[in-house]
């Protein structure tokens, strides 16, 4: 349905009034375009031109070196002090963040679904009322306040002590196992997300329920019934919640930052902070070719911008995938 009716839109007043909300609308995109173009236009100009005053739009002398030496640096580039940036080539971090983001991806997806599905469809009232209350009360808990038990969970899994207990009457300790530095140490905590088994819920409860109790009584199971019916009705909302699922993966810093200690294993999120870090605390000396390259290039804020819209173009892709579903919300079609 338009926002405004179609009748009488040749009216001046009318035509007024969509002249000055379409104008709001551009200024709203430009606003949120601006920064990725400035991000965008920075990585293609030299060191000098970067602080000039007043700045451009656009590069004076663009150049993609900054993109060149990012996949061209090796092992141990910049070495400020005590501060490493690189001990490994690029791409290893790239990867890190890849296997991190789809694994998550895989586990959170269909675990959300299944439980939005067993209290939509499953639960009786009174038991979905309080299950899912209690699933929407973990978005009322700042994510500050999970971090140390998470940690500890992970350290001494399954545990969240600072010590592991020990088996009664005797001095051996309980099983465990260490999650921290590993893949697992960021994919596991991800697996939940309260965020997207509202949405999944809210969705499956526009299904109709005379629907899935007909395939009930035909004889599906109720792996069947998602297989066979949910599923093919649920596209919109499954594209919504993998591109959230997705950026909010891809972007994640603090976690990653905390549970990971071996630089081979963290992701480029993490990285991109290393170097903006070294960046502000300990410039290129040039003592190494690698920092020689760096300084005969310029690199210095550019290549941080560079390296930033790199990180953003995945997400970006994801977002062209999905603008379908996104810009159109979550609605419930093909039932009368």
């Amino acid at each position: 349905m338009p926002l405004i009716a179609k009748v009488g839109r040749r009216r001046f007043k009318v035509r007024l009034l969509i002249g000055a909300i379409t104008s709001i609308l551009w200024i709203g995109v430009a606003l949120h375009l601006f920064p990725v173009w400035w991000m965008f236009t920075t990585s293609l100009k030299p060191a000098r031109e970067i602080f000039e005053f007043p700045p451009s739009l656009w590069p004076k002398s663009p150049s993609f070196i900054c993109y060149k030496l990012i996949f061209e640096l090796s092992a141990g580039t910049w070495a400020g002090g005590n501060i490493r940036v690189l001990d490994y080539p690029i791409y290893v971090y790239i990867k890190n963040s890849i296997i991190m983001a789809g694994g998550i991806m895989c586990l959170q997806i269909p675990f959300t679904a299944l439980m939005g599905y067993a209290l939509s469809k499953l639960y009786s009232s009174r038991w979905s009322r309080i299950v899912f209350l209690f699933c929407i009360g973990t978005l009322m808990i700042p994510g500050e306040v999970s971090l140390i038990p998470s940690y500890l969970i992970l350290r001494h899994f399954p545990f969240p002590t600072k010590h592991i207990p020990v088996i009664p009457f005797t001095n051996i300790l309980f099983p465990h196992y260490n999650f921290l530095d590993s893949y697992w140490a960021v994919i596991l905590p991800g697996m939940y997300s309260a965020f997207n088994v509202l949405l999944f819920k809210g969705f499956f409860d526009g299904i109709p329920t005379e629907l899935v109790n007909a395939a009930r009584l035909d004889g599906a199971s109720e792996l069947g019934i998602i297989r066979r019916i949910i599923i093919p009705v649920s596209k919109p909302v499954f594209a919504v919640v993998t591109y959230f699922s997705f950026s909010s993966a891809w972007n994640q810093f603090m976690w990653p930052l905390i549970v990971i200690r071996n630089n081979k294993l963290m992701p480029l999120s993490v990285i991109l902070y290393k170097f903006q870090f070294a960046l502000t605390q300990a410039p290129p000396t040039g003592k190494t070719p690698e920092e020689q390259r760096l300084m005969a290039a310029g690199v210095g804020y550019n290549g941080l911008m560079a390296l930033s819209f790199i990180e953003s173009i995945p997400v970006f892709i994801m977002f062209l995938i999905f603008r379908e579903q996104l810009m159109t919300g979550i609605k419930l079609r093909g039932f009368k």
